[in-house]
């Protein structure tokens, strides 16, 4: 019993690595893509950025995802999307649940 609570923790664990990897993949996307449209320069330091923006905005949309009792794909796929919107989906998330228009 104790063995397969321990396994469960594992694949627990592996799941939110893959979603914050997923997440941060699509922040990398963006950025590849908004270079691709001269938005923006390629920078390693811009690049690391828009990756820690976009795994914590993946999480925050996995969250939802998990609360929302959706499939573990439908999680993975909006973690990777909120990923790829970043600080759009963080302002979209912050007037849903706020109710506060962000200026």
């Amino acid at each position: 019993m104790a063995k397969c609570m321990h396994d469960k923790e594992g694949i627990a664990g592996v799941t939110w690595i893959v979603l914050l990897v997923i997440a941060g993949w699509g922040g990398l996307v963006r950025y590849l893509i908004d270079i691709r449209q001269n938005k923006a320069a390629w920078s390693w330091v811009n690049a690391l950025a828009q990756m820690v923006v976009s795994g914590f905005t993946g999480v925050i949309g996995g969250l939802i995802s998990i609360e929302s009792g959706l499939s573990i794909y439908m999680i993975l796929a909006t973690a990777g999307i909120s990923g790829s919107m970043g600080s759009v989906a963080l302002t979209y998330f912050w007037e849903r649940f706020t109710g506060v228009k962000v200026q």
